[in-house]
C-alpha cells in the first residue's frame, strides 16, 4: 500500500490499541489524517457552505425525517463561493444554516455590537463567515490544517470579509498573550472530539482565560456517550477512531460538566440536536455516492494519478460505511450531539432575550 494511502485506506497497526496522544504534534498529525485530503472530497457530499457538522433541519424541510418522507432537492457541489447559484438553498443548508444562527445567538452576536469572537477550528469558514457578514463581529480562527486555511482564505476573499475574519495556523495550546481577556466569545463546532479526555481541563481552562472577565460566552457542539456507556467505549477501539478520525475521542456530559465547572465556568444552557444528525448523515452519504464518480474521484487521481481502481473503490467503501455506521449511532441514540453555552458568574447578559425562529424537533 502506498505510503500516501494510509490515512486513506487504513491506519497504522498500532492505532488499534493505542490512540494517539492529542499533544501539539499528535494533534497535527490525527487532524492531518482527515481533514486534508482533497477539498473535492468535502465539496462532494457537504452541503453549499462546506459546513461539516450535525444540521438542524426545520419544518421547511420536513424536520429530520424529510428525506425518508419524500423525495428533496439536492444541489451540485459547490466549486466557489462566488459561483451563480442554480437553485436555492437545499434542505441541507438550510439545516447548516439554521446550527450557525442558533449558534451566533447564543453567543450573543448582534449587528452593531461589534463583538469579538475566538473560533477553534474554522473547518471551511462557514461560521466565521455568517459571525462576520450577518452579525457584525470581528473573527480569529484557528485551524492547525494547513488544507484548510488555503481553501479559507480563498473563501473569505472571495466573500470580500478579509479585513474582518484573520485565520491562524495554530493550535489552541499556543495562542498568543494578545488573546487574554480579548473575546466576548469563543465559538467551538465539532471540534472537542479531537481534543482527548487527558487534555479537556486544560482546553476548558485556556478557552476560560481567552473570554473576557465580564458578559462573555462560550458555544460549543459536541458529540457525546452516554454516562453509562463511557467505561466501555474509552477501552475499546471502534470503526471511527480506528480508520476514520485518529486521536479522536467522545466525552460524556458529566465529564464536561466537571471540567467546565474547574474551569471557573457556569453552564448557562444544554440543547441536544442530536436528532438530527442521522439525516444529515444520510444527506452526506447521498451526496456522497452522488457526486463520487464525476467529483470526488477527479479529485484524489488529480492529486495522486498513481492510485489503482481498487484502492479508489476500498475508499469509496470506507467512506459509505462510515456514514451508515455514524447513522446508525445516533439513531439509537448510543450517541448524542449537544449545543452548549457556558459563561461567567455575574454576566449581566444573561436572561436577555435570544430572538429567531422558534425551536423544535
Amino acid at each position: 500500500m502506498r505510503t500516501w494511502a494510509t490515512p486513506l485506506i487504513r491506519t497504522a497497526s498500532y492505532i488499534a490499541n493505542t490512540r494517539l496522544a492529542n499533544d501539539l504534534s499528535g494533534s497535527k498529525s490525527n487532524i492531518s489524517a482527515h481533514y486534508d485530503l482533497p477539498i473535492e472530497l468535502f465539496e462532494g457530499f457537504l452541503s453549499w457552505d462546506l459546513t461539516y457538522s450535525g444540521a438542524v433541519f426545520d419544518d421547511e424541510a420536513k424536520g429530520a425525517w424529510g428525506d425518508l418522507l419524500e423525495d428533496r432537492p439536492v444541489a451540485p457541489p459547490r466549486l466557489s463561493y462566488l459561483q451563480e447559484r442554480t437553485i436555492p438553498p437545499d434542505d441541507l443548508e438550510r439545516g447548516q444554516l439554521e446550527k450557525l444562527h442558533r449558534i451566533c445567538k447564543r453567543a450573543r452576536l448582534k449587528p452593531g455590537r461589534k463583538s469579538r469572537v475566538l473560533e477553534i477550528g474554522c473547518g471551511w469558514g462557514s461560521f466565521a463567515i455568517m459571525a462576520a457578514g450577518t452579525y457584525g463581529a470581528t473573527v480569529d480562527t484557528l485551524t492547525i490544517s494547513v488544507e484548510q486555511k488555503v481553501a479559507i482564505d480563498k473563501t473569505i476573499a472571495e466573500a470580500g470579509l478579509t479585513h474582518m475574519i484573520t485565520v491562524h495556523v495554530l493550535d489552541y495550546r499556543s495562542i498568543p498573550d494578545s488573546f487574554h481577556h480579548a473575546f466576548d466569545a469563543v465559538v467551538s463546532i465539532g471540534v472537542m472530539e479531537h481534543i482527548g479526555i487527558e487534555f479537556m481541563g486544560g482546553w476548558f481552562k485556556k478557552l476560560a482565560w481567552a473570554m473576557k472577565p465580564e458578559n462573555s460566552f462560550k458555544v460549543f457542539t459536541m458529540s457525546t456517550i452516554p454516562d453509562s456507556r463511557w467505561d466501555q467505549y474509552s477501552s475499546e477501539v471502534d470503526f471511527i477512531r480506528k480508520y476514520i478520525y485518529p486521536g479522536s475521542q467522545l466525552s460524556s456530559l458529566r465529564t464536561l460538566v466537571n471540567h467546565i465547572a474547574d474551569a471557573g465556568l457556569n453552564i448557562e444552557t444544554v440543547e441536544n440536536i442530536g436528532p438530527h444528525y442521522p439525516r444529515t448523515l444520510r444527506e452526506w452519504s447521498r451526496r456522497f455516492q452522488q457526486n463520487f464518480d464525476g467529483h470526488i474521484k477527479v479529485g484524489l487521481q488529480n492529486r495522486h494519478p498513481d492510485l489503482s481502481e481498487r484502492e479508489i473503490e476500498i475508499f469509496r467503501r470506507k467512506w459509505i460505511y462510515y456514514f451508515a455506521y455514524s447513522e446508525a449511532g445516533f439513531a439509537l441514540n448510543n450517541i448524542s450531539d449537544s449545543m452548549v453555552t457556558v459563561t461567567r458568574e455575574a454576566n449581566l447578559n444573561l436572561g436577555r432575550e435570544i430572538q429567531g425562529t422558534v425551536w423544535s424537533f
